[in-house]
C-alpha cells in the first residue's frame, strides 16, 4: 500500500505540478477527480445542452482559429447548434469553422450558428441545411469539384460583399441574404441553382443586376430585391416561369418592361411596387397591363399615417409616382 501510494502520489505530482506532499487520505478522491490532470491526452467531450428535442445544443465555448481542436470530443450529431439564438447567450463565440473543423463535423447535416460572430466558415460536402445569420461572417470557402448537398442556406444580417460560392450549391432550394453588403450582382452565380425556389437578396446595396446570357430558374416561385438601390430592372434574359412572388419595393425604379414581365414571369401573381420613383404616365400604363395580366400591384409597406404631398404628390392605387 505504501509502495502504490508514494508511486501515485509521485505521478499526480508530476502531472499535475503540485508543489506539497498529498496525505495518503486524499489519494482516493484524487484518483476519481485527477484523472484528466494526470492524462492530458484525453479529449475534452463537449456535453449537449437537453433544452431543445432532436438539436445537440453546445453553449459556454469559443472556437477561435489557432485553437488545437485535438483537446476536444465533438458530439456526433445530426443537428448541430452553437449557442442558444434567439435566447441571449454571450457565453458561446465561433469565429470560424475550419477544414480541419469541418473534417470532424462530417456527420453533422443541419448546423445552427446564429450570433456566434462568426466570420469564416469552409462547408463540407453532407451539410444540407446552414443557419448562420447575426453574425460578422464574410467568407463561405468551397472547393470544386465537391458534391455539396446543401439546400438552405440563411447568411441574413450578415457583412458578404460577393457571394461566389453559390456557383457550387447547385442543390440549393432557399438562399436568404438579407441585410448584408451586396452592391452589383452577376444572375448568373445562379445558373446551376435549378431547384431554387426562393431567394431574398433584400435590404443590400444592390444598383446593378447583370446576366451573361438566358438564365433559367425553373423553380423561383419568390424574389425579394426590396430595399436596394436598383435604378433599372433588366429581366429581359430571365426565365423564371414559376415566379409568382416579385418584391420591388424601396428601390429606385422609374418604370418597368412589361414585355419582360409577362415574359420572364409568365405566372406572377403578386408584384411589391411601393416606395420607388415610378413616372406617373408610365405607372398608370403598367398597372392597367397587371390587371389584364391578372397580377396583383401591391403596397408592401404600410403607410406611416403621416401623408406628404411634397414627398408623393400623385399615386396610382396607393404606389406614389411623380
Amino acid at each position: 500500500m505504501d509502495h502504490d501510494g508514494g508511486w501515485l502520489r509521485s505521478k499526480l505530482e508530476q502531472n499535475c505540478f503540485t508543489s506539497q506532499p498529498i496525505p495518503d487520505r486524499a489519494l482516493s478522491f484524487l484518483v476519481l477527480i485527477a484523472a484528466g490532470c494526470a492524462y492530458p491526452g484525453i479529449p475534452r467531450k463537449l456535453e449537449c445542452n437537453e433544452q431543445r428535442e432532436h438539436v445537440c445544443e453546445i453553449s459556454n465555448f469559443t472556437i477561435v482559429e489557432s485553437m488545437d481542436l485535438t483537446e476536444y470530443e465533438f458530439p456526433d450529431h445530426p443537428h448541430l447548434a452553437f449557442g442558444m439564438f434567439p435566447h441571449s447567450d454571450d457565453s458561446t463565440y465561433v469565429v470560424t469553422i475550419t477544414k480541419e473543423l469541418a473534417d470532424i463535423l462530417q456527420t453533422t447535416e443541419k448546423l445552427e450558428m446564429q450570433n456566434v460572430s462568426l466570420q469564416t466558415m469552409v462547408l463540407w460536402q453532407n451539410l444540407r441545411s446552414l443557419e448562420a445569420s447575426h453574425n460578422n461572417f464574410f467568407e463561405l470557402t468551397v472547393e470544386e469539384g465537391q458534391n455539396y448537398q446543401l439546400r438552405e442556406l440563411n447568411l441574413s444580417h450578415n457583412r458578404f460583399q460577393t457571394i461566389d460560392f453559390v456557383k457550387a450549391l447547385p442543390a440549393l432550394r432557399v438562399l436568404d441574404l438579407r441585410h448584408n453588403y451586396l452592391e452589383a450582382l452577376d444572375f448568373s452565380l445562379f445558373d446551376m441553382a435549378t431547384e431554387l425556389w426562393k431567394l431574398n437578396l433584400a435590404n443590400n446595396r444592390i444598383q446593378t443586376i447583370s446576366t451573361s446570357g438566358s438564365l433559367h430558374l425553373p423553380r423561383l416561385t419568390s424574389l425579394m430585391l426590396n430595399d436596394n438601390m436598383l435604378n433599372v430592372l433588366d429581366a429581359s434574359e430571365w426565365r423564371f416561369s414559376m415566379l409568382q412572388d416579385l418584391n420591388l419595393a424601396r428601390n429606385r425604379l422609374r418604370y418597368l418592361s412589361m414585355c419582360e414581365v409577362n415574359h420572364s414571369f409568365p405566372h406572377l401573381q403578386m408584384l411589391y411596387m411601393d416606395e420607388n420613383r415610378w413616372d406617373c404616365g408610365h405607372l398608370n400604363a403598367t398597372i392597367r397591363q397587371l390587371h389584364l395580366l391578372t397580377v396583383k400591384p401591391m403596397v408592401y409597406y404600410t403607410n406611416s399615417g403621416n401623408d406628404d404631398d411634397e414627398q408623393c404628390p400623385k399615386s396610382v392605387e396607393d404606389i406614389c409616382c411623380y
